[in-house]
Parts: structure tokens; C-alpha cells; sequence
């Protein structure tokens, strides 16, 4: 299993695999900057080479970045959505410089333009990124959302549109994030097959490259974007047990992200045990 949780990077980016492998984590993910602010401090590149380094010394398997939370390529305001663009840009070579392959990012919303131009406009953002990074690796890896608002690429077809759209497809992938699925009416406890035989029908398997493993706080189908520890939300043991034993994703990453953050995910890995599988 390759499994890790999102980490403070306030120790340094070099220290990260270090404080993944002392909690019992084998991957993790991270903020390459700060997630509420446009501009970012230029990574340096002792601190670049110290974390490639580290990565290979502790085993570090698939770690992530987390784009900021402030981008919207789906904006139908042209000044939003093309610093929206600079800062994802900037994010693509981040990662890069850091030895990450896999850059996680919301979609966006639509803020009253429609669904399908929002679509449209995130496809075009992302095939734009595709060409102007075309040398580089890392994979833009769309994040499944909770369908809160106005944001977009809740449904399967959204997110199949979006694949549909991409003229390079090696260069992307889908991140499903088991709380915002179940938010978003795709029933994990009573469905586990159909949901994800229809993912990967729609996406295919080799796409879905991340699992943000959370449970859901509140009860299914609110469509609120609100995460729990495993265990303690209505995210029942059969669907953790479903997910954990489905060798479709044995080699694919799952990242916690749950509310107690590095102290709590000791617990969550807990849990995990309890259920009888191996970490």
C-alpha cells in the first residue's frame, strides 16, 4: 500500500520524507507555497536538491503537491483566470524543480458562467500549461469536488469532459477524494463497485493516479466539502475495507487529509490496522 497524509513543510521541504517515514508513511503530499496567497518565494535550489535527495534515501514512493486553493481556470472573469493561470503555471514548475510528478488541483467554478464554459475554459488553461511545460513530467491531476456552489467536475461526466478535452492525455490524471465523492451523491457504502466501475469506465483505471483518503463529516449527499477522521464520519468500514483491499489501486498513492492533521493521522493509520490490513 502506498499510503501517506498532507504535511507542514514549515521544517523545510528537504525534511518531509524524513517526517512521512517517522509517522509510518511511505508517500505524503504538500504545499509547495503558501495555499491562500498568490505570490510565491522562489525555491531555492540546495532546498530542491535536499528534498530529490531525501526522497530516494527514505523510499519516498508518488509524493504529491497541492495546488493553492485560490485558482479558478474555469473563471469567466479573463483577469481572474489568467493570474489563475500564472500561479498554476508557477505550481507546474515548482513541482518540477522539486521531483514531483503529481500536481493536485481543484477545478474551479463557473461563478454564474455555466457549467460547460467553465469546463471549457479549464480544458483550454490546461492544454495551454501542457504545451508551455511540454519537456516536463509532472502529471496535472484534476481533483474530484464535492459540487458546493458553483464549483465544477463534481459528476463523472464532468470529469470525463475534461479527459475528453485534453489533447495530451499522458500528461494528466484524476485525483478522487473519497469525501467529496460520497458528497457528491456517488453512494461508497451501499455502491463501492458501481461507483468506481463507472469511474473507470468513464476515466480509465490507469487515469484515477490519487486517492485523497477521507471520511465524510457530514451525512451522504450534502454536497459540503467537510472531512473526518477515518472512522468517525458516516464513510461506513465495509468502504474503507473495499477500497484498501481493490487491487485496482494497489499502486496507486491515498493521501489523508483529515482535520487532526500530522497528530491525528497515527489514528487514522489505527484504524486502518484494525480492519485487518497491512500497512
Amino acid at each position: 500500500m502506498i499510503i501517506g497524509g498532507h504535511l507542514s513543510t514549515k521544517e523545510g521541504f528537504g525534511k518531509l520524507p524524513e517526517i512521512a517515514v517517522g509517522i509510518g508513511f511511505n508517500t505524503y503530499q504538500f504545499f509547495s507555497k503558501n495555499q491562500m496567497q498568490w505570490k510565491s518565494k522562489p525555491i531555492d535550489d540546495k532546498s530542491a536538491q535536499e528534498h530529490i535527495k531525501n526522497m530516494e534515501k527514505f523510499n519516498i514512493i508518488k509524493p504529491a503537491i497541492h495546488a493553492s486553493y485560490l485558482l479558478n481556470l474555469g473563471s469567466p472573469e479573463d483577469s481572474k483566470r489568467e493570474q489563475s493561470y500564472s500561479a498554476f503555471l508557477d505550481e507546474i514548475l515548482r513541482a518540477e524543480k522539486l521531483g514531483v510528478e503529481i500536481l493536485i488541483f481543484h477545478p474551479g467554478a463557473h461563478m454564474g458562467s455555466g457549467t460547460k464554459k467553465a469546463l471549457d475554459n479549464i480544458i483550454e488553461n490546461m492544454n495551454r500549461a501542457i504545451e508551455e511545460t511540454k519537456e516536463l513530467k509532472v502529471k496535472l491531476t484534476v481533483e474530484n469536488t464535492a459540487g458546493q456552489g458553483t464549483v465544477v467536475g463534481s459528476t463523472v461526466e464532468e470529469l470525463q469532459y475534461i479527459k475528453d478535452g485534453i489533447h495530451t492525455k499522458a500528461r494528466i490524471g484524476f485525483c478522487i477524494d473519497t469525501c467529496h465523492a460520497f458528497q457528491a451523491g456517488y453512494n461508497l457504502n451501499e455502491k463501492y463497485n458501481e461507483v468506481f466501475d463507472e469511474f473507470v469506465s468513464s476515466l480509465g483505471k490507469d487515469m484515477i493516479v490519487a486517492f485523497h483518503l477521507n471520511d465524510s463529516k457530514p451525512p451522504f449527499n450534502k454536497h459540503l466539502d467537510r472531512h473526518e477522521m477515518l472512522g468517525k464520519g458516516h464513510l461506513s468500514k465495509e468502504f474503507f475495507v473495499n477500497l484498501l483491499t481493490d487491487p485496482r489501486w494497489k499502486d496507486v498513492p491515498l493521501y489523508l487529509e483529515t482535520p487532526e492533521g500530522e497528530e491525528g493521522y497515527p489514528k487514522d493509520l489505527d484504524f486502518i490496522r484494525k480492519l485487518g490490513i497491512k500497512i
